[in-house]
Protein backbone atom coordinates (compact mmCIF):
# COMPACT_ATOMS: atom_id res chain seq x y z
CA UNK A 1 0.00 0.00 0.00
CA UNK A 2 1.11 3.46 -1.03
CA UNK A 3 -0.44 5.67 1.63
CA UNK A 4 1.20 8.54 0.31
CA UNK A 5 -0.18 8.01 -3.51
CA UNK A 6 -3.88 7.91 -2.21
CA UNK A 7 -3.30 11.31 -0.49
CA UNK A 8 -1.37 12.57 -3.03
CA UNK A 9 -4.80 11.52 -5.25
CA UNK A 10 -7.35 12.53 -3.11
CA UNK A 11 -5.57 16.06 -2.87
CA UNK A 12 -5.60 16.62 -6.68
CA UNK A 13 -9.21 15.96 -7.20
CA UNK A 14 -10.59 18.25 -4.36
CA UNK A 15 -8.16 20.49 -5.53
CA UNK A 16 -9.53 20.05 -8.78
CA UNK A 17 -13.61 19.84 -8.44
CA UNK A 18 -13.61 20.82 -4.37
CA UNK A 19 -17.33 22.68 -4.95
CA UNK A 20 -19.08 18.84 -6.07
CA UNK A 21 -16.89 16.77 -3.72
CA UNK A 22 -16.97 18.89 -0.62
CA UNK A 23 -20.80 20.00 -1.43
CA UNK A 24 -20.95 16.57 -2.73
CA UNK A 25 -19.85 15.08 0.38
CA UNK A 26 -21.59 17.19 3.03
CA UNK A 27 -25.16 16.37 0.81
CA UNK A 28 -24.25 12.44 1.40
CA UNK A 29 -24.20 13.35 4.86
CA UNK A 30 -27.25 14.86 5.50
CA UNK A 31 -29.16 12.08 3.68
CA UNK A 32 -27.38 9.12 5.50
CA UNK A 33 -28.12 10.88 8.85
CA UNK A 34 -31.93 11.98 7.72
CA UNK A 35 -33.15 8.63 6.61
CA UNK A 36 -30.86 6.58 9.01
CA UNK A 37 -28.35 4.85 7.15
CA UNK A 38 -30.93 3.48 5.07
CA UNK A 39 -30.36 5.10 1.65
CA UNK A 40 -26.37 5.37 3.01
CA UNK A 41 -25.60 2.34 0.31
CA UNK A 42 -27.40 4.37 -2.97
CA UNK A 43 -26.07 8.00 -2.14
CA UNK A 44 -22.89 7.04 -0.57
CA UNK A 45 -22.56 4.91 -3.69
CA UNK A 46 -23.12 7.30 -6.59
CA UNK A 47 -20.75 9.93 -4.67
CA UNK A 48 -17.97 6.46 -4.10
CA UNK A 49 -18.45 5.68 -8.13
CA UNK A 50 -17.97 9.57 -8.94
CA UNK A 51 -14.71 9.01 -7.27
CA UNK A 52 -13.43 6.52 -8.57
CA UNK A 53 -14.53 7.07 -12.73
CA UNK A 54 -12.73 10.71 -12.01
CA UNK A 55 -9.64 9.25 -10.99
CA UNK A 56 -9.43 5.78 -12.99
CA UNK A 57 -10.67 7.50 -15.78
CA UNK A 58 -10.40 11.11 -15.38
CA UNK A 59 -14.18 11.34 -16.01
CA UNK A 60 -15.36 15.15 -14.63
CA UNK A 61 -17.94 14.55 -11.92
CA UNK A 62 -21.45 16.66 -11.87
CA UNK A 63 -23.90 16.99 -9.29
CA UNK A 64 -26.71 14.27 -10.31
CA UNK A 65 -23.69 11.68 -11.08
CA UNK A 66 -23.86 11.59 -6.81
CA UNK A 67 -27.28 10.51 -7.44
CA UNK A 68 -26.61 8.10 -9.55
CA UNK A 69 -26.32 5.22 -7.15
CA UNK A 70 -30.35 5.44 -6.80
CA UNK A 71 -30.35 3.76 -10.43
CA UNK A 72 -28.33 0.89 -8.46
CA UNK A 73 -30.59 0.98 -5.55
CA UNK A 74 -32.10 -2.59 -5.01
CA UNK A 75 -28.58 -3.98 -5.85
CA UNK A 76 -27.33 -0.87 -2.98
CA UNK A 77 -29.70 -0.85 -0.71
CA UNK A 78 -27.97 -3.95 1.37
CA UNK A 79 -25.11 -2.28 2.39
CA UNK A 80 -26.93 -0.81 5.05
CA UNK A 81 -26.88 -4.39 6.59
CA UNK A 82 -22.86 -3.74 6.31
CA UNK A 83 -23.43 -0.81 8.27
CA UNK A 84 -25.77 -2.30 11.00
CA UNK A 85 -23.48 -5.56 11.53
CA UNK A 86 -20.21 -2.85 11.68
CA UNK A 87 -22.53 -0.24 14.61
CA UNK A 88 -23.40 -3.85 16.30
CA UNK A 89 -19.81 -4.66 16.73
CA UNK A 90 -18.62 -1.38 18.08
CA UNK A 91 -21.10 -2.36 20.48
CA UNK A 92 -19.78 -5.44 21.44
CA UNK A 93 -16.38 -3.91 22.60
CA UNK A 94 -15.87 -2.51 19.55
CA UNK A 95 -13.17 -5.13 18.55
CA UNK A 96 -16.24 -7.06 16.71
CA UNK A 97 -16.67 -3.62 14.68
CA UNK A 98 -13.36 -3.09 13.62
CA UNK A 99 -13.13 -6.67 12.50
CA UNK A 100 -15.68 -6.28 10.44
CA UNK A 101 -15.06 -2.36 9.04
CA UNK A 102 -11.91 -4.04 7.99
CA UNK A 103 -12.73 -6.90 6.19
CA UNK A 104 -15.69 -5.43 4.50
CA UNK A 105 -13.66 -2.10 3.22
CA UNK A 106 -14.30 -3.19 -0.26
CA UNK A 107 -18.04 -3.90 -0.01
CA UNK A 108 -19.50 -0.70 -1.37
CA UNK A 109 -16.89 -0.42 -4.30
CA UNK A 110 -17.28 -3.10 -5.50
CA UNK A 111 -21.04 -3.42 -5.65
CA UNK A 112 -21.37 0.02 -7.54
CA UNK A 113 -18.57 -0.67 -9.85
CA UNK A 114 -18.70 -4.34 -10.72
CA UNK A 115 -22.42 -4.28 -10.43
CA UNK A 116 -21.69 -7.75 -8.30
CA UNK A 117 -24.21 -8.96 -5.69
CA UNK A 118 -23.91 -8.22 -1.78
CA UNK A 119 -22.77 -11.30 -0.97
CA UNK A 120 -20.42 -11.61 -3.52
CA UNK A 121 -19.15 -8.31 -3.00
CA UNK A 122 -18.55 -9.45 0.96
CA UNK A 123 -16.81 -12.40 -0.11
CA UNK A 124 -14.76 -11.02 -2.22
CA UNK A 125 -13.62 -7.68 0.28
CA UNK A 126 -12.66 -10.19 2.63
CA UNK A 127 -10.23 -12.52 0.27
CA UNK A 128 -8.53 -9.40 -0.91
CA UNK A 129 -8.21 -8.17 2.75
CA UNK A 130 -6.62 -11.93 3.73
CA UNK A 131 -4.80 -11.47 0.71
CA UNK A 132 -2.83 -8.36 0.70
CA UNK A 133 -2.60 -7.90 4.38
CA UNK A 134 -5.29 -7.53 7.12
CA UNK A 135 -3.00 -5.28 9.36
CA UNK A 136 -2.34 -2.92 6.78
CA UNK A 137 -5.93 -2.19 5.95
CA UNK A 138 -6.91 -1.82 9.71
CA UNK A 139 -3.90 0.64 9.79
CA UNK A 140 -5.62 2.63 6.75
CA UNK A 141 -9.29 2.39 8.03
CA UNK A 142 -7.22 4.22 11.64
CA UNK A 143 -5.53 6.95 9.18
CA UNK A 144 -8.79 7.47 7.03
CA UNK A 145 -11.58 7.24 9.05
CA UNK A 146 -11.04 6.16 12.63
CA UNK A 147 -8.29 8.56 13.99
CA UNK A 148 -9.04 11.23 11.88
CA UNK A 149 -13.41 11.38 13.29
CA UNK A 150 -11.79 11.21 16.59
CA UNK A 151 -9.34 13.74 16.52
CA UNK A 152 -12.62 16.36 14.99
CA UNK A 153 -14.86 15.25 17.97
CA UNK A 154 -11.60 16.20 20.60
CA UNK A 155 -11.29 19.22 19.26
CA UNK A 156 -14.39 20.48 18.41
CA UNK A 157 -15.42 19.75 22.56
CA UNK A 158 -12.83 22.85 22.82
CA UNK A 159 -13.38 25.24 20.08
CA UNK A 160 -16.99 24.17 19.10
CA UNK A 161 -16.41 25.96 15.09
CA UNK A 162 -14.15 22.59 14.43
CA UNK A 163 -16.86 20.71 14.66
CA UNK A 164 -17.53 22.08 10.80
CA UNK A 165 -14.21 20.86 9.37
CA UNK A 166 -16.14 17.53 9.80
CA UNK A 167 -17.58 18.42 5.91
CA UNK A 168 -14.22 17.60 4.81
CA UNK A 169 -14.07 13.69 5.92
CA UNK A 170 -16.34 12.23 3.02
CA UNK A 171 -14.05 13.66 0.09
CA UNK A 172 -11.33 12.59 2.39
CA UNK A 173 -12.24 9.12 3.07
CA UNK A 174 -13.87 8.32 -0.20
CA UNK A 175 -10.79 9.70 -1.66
CA UNK A 176 -8.18 7.24 0.05
CA UNK A 177 -10.50 4.84 -0.38
CA UNK A 178 -11.71 4.50 -3.77
CA UNK A 179 -7.58 5.55 -4.94
CA UNK A 180 -6.93 2.44 -2.52
CA UNK A 181 -9.59 0.09 -4.39
CA UNK A 182 -8.04 1.03 -7.96
CA UNK A 183 -4.67 -0.25 -7.12
CA UNK A 184 -5.90 -3.23 -5.31
CA UNK A 185 -8.11 -4.47 -8.04
CA UNK A 186 -6.41 -2.96 -11.00
CA UNK A 187 -4.52 -6.42 -11.23
CA UNK A 188 -7.62 -8.28 -11.47
CA UNK A 189 -8.52 -5.99 -14.15
CA UNK A 190 -5.49 -7.02 -16.59
CA UNK A 191 -5.65 -10.44 -15.59
CA UNK A 192 -9.23 -10.24 -17.15
CA UNK A 193 -8.40 -8.86 -20.23
CA UNK A 194 -5.35 -11.49 -20.71
CA UNK A 195 -7.98 -14.49 -20.18
CA UNK A 196 -10.57 -12.47 -22.94
CA UNK A 197 -7.31 -12.45 -25.36
CA UNK A 198 -6.70 -16.42 -24.42
CA UNK A 199 -10.21 -17.05 -25.50
CA UNK A 200 -10.26 -14.91 -28.43
CA UNK A 201 -7.27 -16.85 -29.43
CA UNK A 202 -8.62 -20.19 -28.50
CA UNK A 203 -11.47 -19.49 -30.40
CA UNK A 204 -9.45 -18.40 -33.51
CA UNK A 205 -7.86 -21.68 -33.44
CA UNK A 206 -11.51 -23.28 -33.18
CA UNK A 207 -12.49 -21.69 -36.08
CA UNK A 208 -9.42 -22.37 -38.28
CA UNK A 209 -9.32 -26.06 -37.85
CA UNK A 210 -12.52 -26.18 -40.32
CA UNK A 211 -10.34 -24.45 -42.49
CA UNK A 212 -7.66 -26.62 -42.01
CA UNK A 213 -9.32 -30.07 -42.27
CA UNK A 214 -10.75 -28.54 -45.77
CA UNK A 215 -7.30 -28.22 -47.03
CA UNK A 216 -6.18 -31.22 -45.82
CA UNK A 217 -9.57 -32.45 -47.67
CA UNK A 218 -8.49 -30.80 -50.98
CA UNK A 219 -4.39 -31.77 -50.73
CA UNK A 220 -5.86 -35.78 -50.25
CA UNK A 221 -8.23 -34.87 -53.23
CA UNK A 222 -5.52 -34.06 -55.22
CA UNK A 223 -3.16 -36.64 -54.57
CA UNK A 224 -6.10 -39.37 -55.23
CA UNK A 225 -6.61 -37.50 -58.62
CA UNK A 226 -2.91 -37.31 -59.63
CA UNK A 227 -2.53 -41.46 -58.38
CA UNK A 228 -5.47 -41.56 -61.02
CA UNK A 229 -4.48 -39.80 -63.61
CA UNK A 230 -0.69 -42.17 -62.83
CA UNK A 231 -2.72 -45.26 -63.19
CA UNK A 232 -4.25 -44.10 -66.90
CA UNK A 233 -1.22 -44.48 -69.03
CA UNK A 234 -0.72 -48.31 -67.89
CA UNK A 235 -4.45 -48.86 -68.85
CA UNK A 236 -4.23 -47.55 -72.46
CA UNK A 237 -0.54 -48.89 -72.46
CA UNK A 238 -2.50 -52.13 -71.53
CA UNK A 239 -5.14 -52.17 -73.77
CA UNK A 240 -2.88 -50.89 -76.37
CA UNK A 241 -0.81 -54.17 -76.08
CA UNK A 242 -4.03 -56.10 -76.06
CA UNK A 243 -5.21 -54.15 -79.31
CA UNK A 244 -1.99 -55.41 -81.03
CA UNK A 245 -1.68 -58.87 -80.14
CA UNK A 246 -5.47 -59.13 -81.41
CA UNK A 247 -4.30 -57.29 -85.14
CA UNK A 248 -1.22 -59.50 -85.22
CA UNK A 249 -3.20 -62.84 -84.79
CA UNK A 250 -5.21 -61.60 -87.69
CA UNK A 251 -2.16 -60.83 -89.95
CA UNK A 252 -1.61 -64.31 -88.98
CA UNK A 253 -4.57 -66.32 -89.92
CA UNK A 254 -4.69 -64.37 -93.26
CA UNK A 255 -1.01 -65.29 -94.12
CA UNK A 256 -2.12 -68.48 -93.70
Amino acid sequence: MNFQAYLEDTYRIIKEEPVILILGGLIVQLLTVFSLGILAGPIVGGYTLLVILYLRDNRKPAFNDIFSGLQQFANLFPYFLVLLLIFLGFMLLILPGLLFATWWIYVLPLMVDKKIPFSDAMRLSMNKVNEKGFLMHFVFLLLISIIPMMLIDFASTIIPFLFVVKILLPPLQVGCLASLYIDQFKQEKATAGSASDDESNAETALLSLPNAEKESDSGTNEEESKADESDRPDMKTSEEKTRNGSEEKEDGQEIN
